[in-house]
């Protein structure tokens, strides 16, 4: 059996597998991959296939135990040509918000608006009837100091970090 899992990106991304042949008294052994929608699928190889998969972002493996006295496949890996290794793994690695250590409680201290309209805006009712526009520049006006523009930190002050007492 081979444990599902991803690849790691430092060697390779994308894989594949070209089935050679099995003894006679090998049952199938399929390949099961996670595709993007979170569906596993079985794939099973006949001589001469070739699977071809994003390793490093498909869940894979063999999990099922392999009976048979032998199956035999070739197995390669590539990575672009021009690879940044280590700047992909570093943004592998970082892949967070911009704001994801942005206290919202602190926010209202950068709180203003862009815009000397904006009071009068918002007693017309902008704030709701254009709020993408409004809530971003008309911040104090319209009561969004504690958000990040394009951000929903609603909840943020319930997450409490396990162990660490930060929230």
């Amino acid at each position: 059996a081979l444990f599902m899992h991803v690849d790691k990106p430092d060697t390779h991304i994308i894989s594949s597998i070209l089935h050679i042949d099995r003894s006679e008294d090998a049952e199938p052994w399929p390949v099961v991959i996670e595709d993007y929608q979170g569906n596993t699928n079985e794939v099973l190889l006949e001589s001469g296939d070739m699977l071809f998969y994003e390793s490093s972002k498909c869940f894979h493996g063999r999990p099922k135990k392999f009976i048979g006295s032998w199956y035999t496949s070739v197995f390669t890996h590539y990575y672009p040509v021009g690879w940044d290794k280590p700047k992909r793994r570093m943004d592998a690695h970082y892949a967070v918000p911009p704001h994801w250590n942005t206290d919202p409680q602190h926010l209202s201290d950068k709180c203003d608006d862009s815009d000397d309209r904006c009071p009068s805006w918002e007693e017309m009712g902008e704030c709701e009837a254009n709020p993408q526009w409004m809530q971003s520049n008309c911040r104090r006006s319209c009561g969004t100091c504690d958000t990040i523009p394009g951000v929903d930190v609603s909840g943020l002050d319930k997450l409490v970090m396990a162990g660490t007492g930060m929230k």
